[in-house]
């Protein structure tokens, strides 16, 4: 999701925080009630697919669970979005929070405290906060930032955008203190200039590199 962020954001400690399931999940199905309230419309429940609800408490089956393989629901309501797996469930919930709320309880699989510093998310349980993002060297920001404001925007597909993106890659893993994929990643994410595909394509070029991969241009050129 590149656009300014237009929803309120919220969070609840998820499956490796030390808090029973049920309870965080009950935390965030209350929180959808009241933010239906507040906004208006439908509230609905992001999962990564739709069969996974059979694993909520009861109460969660009064909304209607989506993924983004299932049809969008109509109108349009605060979102709850429960374990997401990856960036791409991640923006799905965030497309369909634009202009109400989302909340976000955290699986395993995808470390959502980019998302929580960058949207400033009020955690809905005392007692938990995320840690402050590991600094990157200040050359390493700087070479990301440009990258971003060149390509973020189509994530990183337009024309000169790959051949931009690379030489600096190249540069940033050749130093003693070269950051890994992850910590790229989520510099990208924290910024909240590019979308999934962005994120992917990046650290997929970056691990590439590490690798020693050659890449091409689209006329089929080396990029140096």
């Amino acid at each position: 999701m590149t656009a300014t962020q237009i929803y309120e954001a919220a969070w609840v400690p998820g499956l490796e925080h030390e808090i029973d399931q049920d309870k965080s999940v009950l935390v965030g199905l209350d929180w959808l009630t009241q933010a239906e309230r507040k906004y208006g419309g439908a509230g609905v429940i992001v999962m990564y697919a739709k069969q996974m609800a059979s694993s909520l408490p009861a109460e969660a089956s009064r909304w209607e669970t989506v993924s983004r393989r299932s049809t969008r629901p109509h109108g349009r309501g605060p979102v709850l979005a429960i374990w997401p797996p990856d960036d791409r469930t991640l923006e799905f919930a965030e497309t369909l929070a634009l202009r109400t709320a989302l909340c976000v309880i955290p699986g395993t699989l995808l470390d959502v405290s980019p998302w929580i510093r960058r949207t400033d998310a009020r955690c809905l349980v005392e007692g938990f906060a995320v840690e402050e993002a590991p600094s990157l060297p200040a050359e390493v920001t700087k070479s990301l930032d440009s990258m971003l404001f060149y390509g973020g925007h189509n994530n990183f597909v337009g024309g000169g955008e790959k051949e931009n993106a690379i030489p600096p890659l190249r540069e940033i893993s050749r130093r003693s203190d070269a950051p890994s994929r992850e910590q790229i990643e989520n510099y990208l994410r924290a910024s909240g200039k590019t979308g999934a595909k962005g994120i992917a394509r990046i650290g997929k070029w970056y691990v590439e590199i590490n690798d020693g991969r050659r890449h091409l241009d689209y006329a089929r050129r080396e990029i140096r």
